[in-house]
């Protein structure tokens, strides 16, 4: 019961924060609800396809404690403002994901939540800067032969700083939803429909993890 208390009160918290928006892949934690295990180290790479924005880029994550790890993204984004203008942009961002509920130790679901920033360095003077958190709640399935299936949810609330000559602040509301599937233990797909809100239409994104 104090561990459910606990994780109520962390999904209360989360209502004030959030993690990317407009940026497709970086809008997504890459993953289901589960964090990786203290010392371990897990590296992946992802695209994403919106309507008016494709992104490619690599992620780390790395385990902390049994419950926290530490993560960083680094990739681009082609934007295509429908006047004609295609233009690609450096995205850089840091997270950090709690686990709070673990089906591993009898709760019934995967519950976590963290926190990220985000940078994205557009040409023309276009800049974009995120911070808040994402919330997960995710269930794995395990399968005779070992393979986990882990269909997720999850949570993105967002404050979004935009500056291309006037800076502007807003706030978004957004969720996720879709599965990762370990073939093993060090390598497995994730893929996710996002419905972002606000200026940005729901898109896709997708890719792989690999444990060293």
């Amino acid at each position: 019961m104090k561990k459910l208390t606990v994780a109520a009160l962390a999904v209360l918290l989360v209502v004030g924060l959030s993690t990317t928006g407009s940026a497709q892949f970086f809008m997504s934690q890459l993953s289901d609800a589960r964090v990786i295990g203290s010392d371990e180290v897990q590296l992946g790479g992802a695209f994403s396809v919106f309507d008016n924005m494709l992104g490619l880029g690599g992620f780390i994550r790395i385990g902390v404690i049994n419950e926290l790890e530490v993560g960083g993204k680094l990739g681009f984004v082609n934007f295509d403002n429908n006047f004609g203008d295609d233009h690609t942009g450096l995205t850089l961002g840091i997270d950090m994901l709690y686990q709070f509920l673990d089906t591993e130790y009898g709760d019934p679901v995967d519950l976590s939540t963290g926190g990220a920033i985000e940078y994205y360095d557009y040409p023309a003077d276009f800049s974009l800067l995120m911070f808040g958190s994402n919330t997960l709640v995710s269930y794995p399935v395990e399968f005779e032969g070992g393979q986990v299936l882990s269909p997720f949810f999850r949570l993105n609330l967002r404050f979004d700083r935009v500056a291309n000559g006037v800076d502007d602040t807003e706030f978004e509301l957004g969720f996720g939803f879709g599965a990762r599937f370990d073939i093993t233990q060090y390598f497995g797909f994730f893929g996710e429909i996002i419905i972002a809100g606000g200026a940005v239409d729901e898109g896709f994104v997708g890719g792989v993890t690999f444990g060293i």
